[in-house]
């Protein structure tokens, strides 16, 4: 249920930060780094909704396996 939550608040900061670029202040510091949070944001969590980060995690824990084995040969 709180994920959702977030995600939400997620898309409101986006377009608020859109919002105040286009129509407001412009182009400024803040607003930049505003947007680029909320960008960065969005593609963490889409990369976490479709399971990359455990398959990541996954292949290097394999990874770690296979060189310690290696290395005990």
């Amino acid at each position: 249920m709180f994920s959702k939550f977030q995600d939400f608040l997620l898309v409101v900061v986006l377009f608020y930060s859109i919002y105040r670029i286009g129509f407001g202040e412009g182009v400024t510091t803040v607003n930049l780094f505003i947007l680029l949070c909320a960008v960065v944001a969005v593609i963490s969590m889409a990369l976490k909704r479709s399971g990359a980060y455990d398959r990541a995690h996954k292949q290097r824990e394999e990874a770690m396996k296979k060189k310690e084995e290696n290395k005990e040969d």
